[in-house]
């Protein structure tokens, strides 16, 4: 059995969740994690946490849970809770991969599927997100190519292909070796192109224009990457039906960003642009102004 008491964590009172699946005899079917599982969770993590002196060690502890040859499905739900909760805590994050949580994390990728594979790129995202060391640690370590490949074999629109994609930007984002790498990757730069089509999740999509935007503001773009992502902004703005008021401001602001850096390679740009512009006028929403304020940016700039 796996090592279960050392920082003053109870593992077997934090699988207690799980234990109302089993009767002792057939192996368990996991199930999600239901809401009612989660409360009970995050109340045991809450005590836990209550009397733990050291996160770091914490940190260690989960990772060996999900190395232990014994781990089943609820086991490693539990450990990632556990990283999850740890990873509040700046310090943790930043020693992700001195505590080889990092490589435990991708390890688990090509293993599981479904609710624990999704929250394992959760936690990778937020691992990843600012954060300098751990980005260059998942490069060296192949996350780019694994997010990728997990991205390109998840059907469209699914809860995978959302997380895969979520946890490759965190990856390299704000750090322009890194962008640059995976815009000359091929499969990435298809990937993105996926992500920013109609068919995808309405949250799939923002945040490929939302990266589409900081690439171009970064300087990690360069024109003939522009090329085949300015009719996948255009023809988004035809497709507005499904989405909110952030969404439509993180489209708007992308066209603005794409305009001012790119006006060579916009052609197209300015037709989307002007349509939208006369479904808000039509519409009066009052909720609309930023949006609206980006579009006559970017109209103007188009014209100059």
């Amino acid at each position: 059995a796996p090592a279960l008491a050392m920082a003053g964590i109870n593992w077997p009172g934090l699988l207690a969740w799980s234990t109302k699946y089993h009767d002792g005899t057939a192996p368990s079917q996991f199930k999600q994690m239901s809401e009612e599982d989660r409360r009970f969770l995050e109340k045991a993590l809450e005590e836990a946490f209550g009397q733990i002196e050291d996160p770091n060690q914490v940190m260690t502890e989960a990772a060996e849970q999900l190395r232990s040859e014994s781990r089943s499905e609820e086991s490693v739900s539990t450990a990632l809770e556990v990283i999850d909760r740890c990873c509040d805590d700046p310090d943790c994050a930043r020693n992700a991969e001195k505590l080889d949580v990092l490589q435990a994390l991708l390890d688990l990728l090509p293993v599981y599927s479904g609710s624990v594979r999704n929250r394992t790129f959760e936690i990778l995202a937020l691992l990843f997100s600012n954060n300098p060391n751990i980005q260059a640690a998942g490069m060296k370590r192949g996350s780019l190519q694994m997010c990728v490949k997990i991205a390109q074999e998840s059907s469209v629109a699914s809860d995978d292909r959302s997380k895969s994609f979520r946890a490759l930007v965190a990856l390299v984002r704000n750090v322009q070796e890194f962008e640059k790498f995976l815009l000359e990757d091929e499969a990435a730069r298809q990937l993105l192109l996926d992500c920013l089509s109609p068919e995808e999740l309405p949250g799939t999509r923002e945040k490929a224009t939302s990266f589409v935007r900081s690439l171009a503001e970064s300087g990690s773009l360069q024109p003939e990457s522009v090329a085949p992502l300015v009719p996948a902004i255009c023809k988004l703005f035809g497709h507005l039906e499904d989405t909110g008021i952030q969404y439509k401001e993180t489209l708007s602001s992308c066209a603005l960003q794409l305009a001012t850096s790119f006006k060579a390679q916009c052609s197209g740009l300015q037709a989307a642009v002007e349509g939208r512009i006369s479904e808000l006028v039509a519409a009066k929403d009052p909720e609309a102004e930023n949006e609206m304020e980006s579009l006559k940016e970017c109209l103007a700039v188009l014209k100059a």
